[in-house]
């Protein structure tokens, strides 16, 4: 019924990840600019973080919409807590490897195969981990640095982006050698007052809205309440 009234097309603060309805307030933007320069620029990894709901998957996804498929292979493994083995039967699974083997060697070789077979095809292979802050202890998260000891001609054949909490920075700034290799580190802060206003209007825009719903005076207890978290937003409106 509010749809009609509105003049909605669709329900405009869902709070399903959408590259339709990405917010591209700068540091969004931002965000999404590093993790494409690493994706471009050959590195190892790449990390984003932020707190639950500041955008960090929306920006995943439109990462990996952005890149052709012609000349990437982009997969994404959102389930990470997992011990050391089961995280590379996890990801040779999301690369559409066999993944039926209890030895190590059996299944870091069939991962080195895939990537060099893609690579070969002209392919870069690109793994999105999210909710990585859940990968438990150091020895998954190692399991992460040897992969990026897979090379060729002085070429990663990976290209991995963590995305997490906060406690992801934390983990791996732990693990002093994993740190030494994430090339490009972006962390997204809350909307201050000024992008609040404009993702509300934005997100009534892109919902068919034709007239304003909420004034600014309105909108400025919202932030206080929210503290600007996209996720808060679109709860409480």
């Amino acid at each position: 019924m509010y749809l009609k009234y509105w003049g909605f097309r669709l329900p405009p603060f869902e709070n399903v990840p959408s590259r339709d309805i990405f917010f591209r307030s700068s540091q969004h933007e931002e965000a999404l600019m590093r993790l494409l320069y690493a994706v471009k620029n050959h590195k190892g990894a790449a990390m984003l973080t932020g707190e639950v709901g500041s955008g960090k998957t929306t920006i995943s996804k439109v990462l990996k919409d952005s890149l052709s498929a012609d000349q990437y292979s982009v997969k994404t493994l959102i389930n990470p807590a997992l011990n050391p083995l089961d995280l590379i039967r996890a990801i040779l699974f999301c690369l559409g490897e066999s993944s039926d083997s209890d030895s190590k060697f059996t299944l870091l070789s069939r991962l080195q195969d895939r990537l060099a077979s893609n690579a070969e095809h002209g392919k870069n292979t690109i793994l999105i981990i999210d909710e990585a802050h859940l990968i438990p202890g150091r020895t998954s998260l190692e399991e992460l640095r040897m992969l990026l000891n897979m090379q060729s001609e002085n070429r990663f054949l990976i290209t991995l982006i963590v995305v997490g909490q906060p406690l992801l920075q934390e983990n791996i700034t732990a693990l002093q050698p994993l740190k030494e290799r994430i090339a490009v580190k972006y962390h997204l802060k809350p909307l201050d007052l000024r992008d609040t206003v404009r993702y509300i209007l934005f997100r009534l825009k892109s919902a068919g809205a034709d007239r304003g719903i909420f004034t600014k005076e309105a909108v400025s207890p919202l932030f206080e309440y929210t503290g600007g978290v996209p996720l808060r937003i679109n709860n409480l409106v």
